[in-house]
């Protein structure tokens, strides 16, 4: 079982996925929408309004596996990519050890693949619509990246290692048949 190097591989992924659950994808800090100090405004009707902004009023948005949130507080839920990542997890430790059922790894792996390229399509679709959002809000921020943001592909890549090694063991089986 450890002796193929798609086990390794496949040991990879895991452990990738497993990163997976720790890390922030994005963080985005944002500024006050007033700056700190007084402000006085003048109506139309001569008001004056007076508001006061202490310094340091910061909001902080995080976006990891469980969700994203705003100050500390859950403000969008990201459940179906988390279910995505454990499955895919899961998949692959399962694969590891299926290693006499090649043709069940070769389609497991492409199971994977795709799954993989779902979580990242849901980090992209969740890191534009926050972006989206941040726009619309006219307040400057600070967005910052995390690694785990192409954690995926890394897999990706690591998946596709895999199914090119079950595939050349099917290919070494079939040609040991034929000598027989």
């Amino acid at each position: 079982m450890l002796q193929r190097i798609q086990t390794v591989h496949l040991l990879i992924v895991v452990a990738l996925m497993a990163v997976m659950f720790f890390p922030n994808y994005a963080t985005v800090k944002m500024g006050a929408p007033l700056p700190a100090g007084t402000v006085e405004t003048v109506g139309a009707d001569s008001t004056i309004t007076r508001v006061v902004v202490p310094a340091g009023v910061e909001e902080e948005i995080t976006f990891n596996l469980w969700g994203i949130y705003q100050n500390g507080q859950k403000a969008v839920p990201t459940t179906y990519m988390a279910v995505l990542v454990i499955l895919t997890l899961v998949l692959a430790f399962a694969t590891v050890f299926l290693y006499r059922k090649r043709w069940i790894q070769v389609r497991l792996c492409f199971a994977m693949a795709i799954m993989l390229l779902g979580i990242e399509a849901f980090i992209a679709l969740y890191i534009y619509k926050l972006k989206e959002i941040l726009d619309t809000m006219m307040r400057d921020y600070a967005v910052k990246y995390s690694v785990a943001d192409v954690l995926p592909l890394v897999a990706l890549v690591f998946v596709y290692f895999a199914f090119r090694g079950v595939s050349k063991d099917i290919a070494l089986i079939k040609s040991l048949d034929r000598i027989r």
